[in-house]
C-alpha cells in the first residue's frame, strides 16, 4: 500500500532524502493526493503530470522527462519490477506519504452464488477487508473522490486494535487535517463495524476543518470544467 519514489540514476537517491529544499527536481505524478503531500516533502521540486501504465511511466523516466516518479509499490511488486530497479527506488514511510484508500488491496468480483462464494472463501482476509472498508468509508463519508487530495490508511494491529489514519489536504499542502482513531475489532465482527470507524474518523476531520478544504477544491474543480 506504500508509495515508492523511482529516480533516474542510483546516485540520485543520496540527494533526495525525506525532505529537501533542492530546486529543479522534476517529480512525475498526476495524483492530487501525492502532489499535496510531495509539496510539503519537496517544496522546491517541480511536480509534473504523468500518464500511462507502469511501463509507459518508466519509459518516460528513462527518457529523462523526469528526475523521479512516484508510483504505488504494490503495482511494481505485482509486475515483478522492483528487482530491476534496486538502487533507484525508495519506499515512503506510511507516516510520511499516506496512501490512497484501498491502495494495494485486491478484490474479486463474482456472482452471488453459494458455491462460488465458498470457492473463494480461502482468499478472504478479514483483517484486510476491515481496514479497507474503514478507509473507503472515510473517503465516502467526506463526499470526496479520487480527484481530491484525500488519503487514508487502516491497519489491524497485533493487539486486535483496528487503527485508521486519515488526511485531507489543500492542493498546496499548507492546510492539512490529519486525524486518527482506533477500535477493538475481532473476526466475529462484520465490515459494518469497520465502516463505522471510517465514519467516525471522517466526522472528526470535518469537525476540524476538512469541509472547508473540500468545498474549496470542489469549487475549483467545477470552475475548471465550465
Amino acid at each position: 500500500m506504500r508509495d515508492v519514489l523511482i529516480t533516474n540514476r542510483p546516485e540520485d537517491q543520496s540527494s533526495w532524502g525525506a525532505k529537501t529544499q533542492k530546486e529543479g527536481l522534476r517529480i512525475g505524478t498526476s495524483s492530487l493526493r501525492r502532489i499535496a503531500q510531495l509539496r510539503v516533502l519537496h517544496p522546491g521540486a517541480e511536480i509534473l503530470p504523468i500518464r500511462g501504465n507502469v511501463d509507459t511511466r518508466l519509459r518516460k523516466l528513462e527518457a529523462g522527462e523526469y528526475d523521479g516518479i512516484v508510483l504505488a509499490a504494490a503495482g511494481l511488486h505485482r509486475l515483478g519490477l522492483q528487482e530491476s530497479l534496486i538502487g533507484r527506488l525508495s519506499y515512503f514511510p506510511i507516516e510520511t506519504l499516506l496512501p490512497a484508500p484501498g491502495q494495494g488491496a485486491l478484490g474479486v468480483e463474482c456472482r452471488d452464488e453459494h458455491a462460488m462464494l465458498e470457492l473463494l472463501a480461502p482468499l478472504q482476509n478479514n483483517g484486510v477487508q476491515a481496514a479497507t472498508s474503514a478507509e473507503r468509508m472515510f473517503m465516502r463519508h467526506l463526499g470526496a473522490g479520487c480527484y481530491l487530495p484525500v488519503a487514508a490508511y487502516g491497519v489491524l494491529k497485533a493487539d486486535g486494535q483496528l487503527c485508521l489514519d486519515g488526511l485531507v489536504s489543500s492542493l498546496d499542502g499548507q492546510r492539512r487535517i490529519r486525524v486518527r482513531q482506533e477500535m477493538r475489532w475481532t473476526e466475529r465482527m462484520g465490515k459494518e463495524q469497520a465502516e463505522q470507524l471510517g465514519v467516525n474518523v471522517a466526522e472528526q476531520a470535518l469537525a476540524e476543518g476538512a469541509a472547508e478544504i473540500i468545498d474549496e477544491l470542489n469549487v475549483l474543480r467545477e470552475g475548471q470544467h465550465v
